[in-house]
């Protein structure tokens, strides 16, 4: 989150009970994992009545995890996880950025024993203004070197 939302959100928590942030972090925490698998259903074409029927339960049920109305439990996100294919990974904050960091430092390491690099670093009096940028495909990040 930007410095601002971060703000405002973390003062709209300090202004909750307990209980309120709790049932606050787990209705966010079931979007965001319902959020992805909306979008492999999405892309693989499958209806919620199918997913209902593939993990042994109701189109209703499903429709009620979606709409916010029931909360997945640990059971239901394994077996649609087995379902679609779909891999959840559970990172920190602070663990996607070192991750993050990690793929920038790789990729400018990649970058500078390019034939590509070297031909621009050769063209500049500043070698280390030498800067390309590469498209970033669906699942990657664009990156700067």
């Amino acid at each position: 989150m930007t410095n601002p939302i971060k703000s405002e959100w973390d003062a709209l928590l300090s202004e909750m009970s307990y209980e309120e942030q709790v049932a606050s972090k787990a209705d966010v925490l079931a979007l965001q994992f319902l959020g992805l698998v909306d979008q492999k259903m999405e892309e693989s074409g499958m209806t919620k009545k199918e997913l209902g029927e593939r993990i042994g339960t109701s189109a209703s049920f499903i429709t009620q995890l979606f709409r916010g109305n029931r909360k997945p439990n640990w059971n239901i996100l394994a077996k649609i996880s087995l379902e679609l294919n779909l891999d959840f990974k559970v990172l920190t904050e602070k663990l996607f950025q070192e991750k993050v960091q990690e793929e920038l430092m790789a990729y400018h390491q990649r970058w500078s024993k390019t034939q590509e690099y070297l031909n621009l670093k050769d063209q500049v009096t500043n070698p280390q203004l030498v800067m390309a940028v590469s498209p970033a495909g669906e699942d990657e990040y664009a990156m700067a070197g």
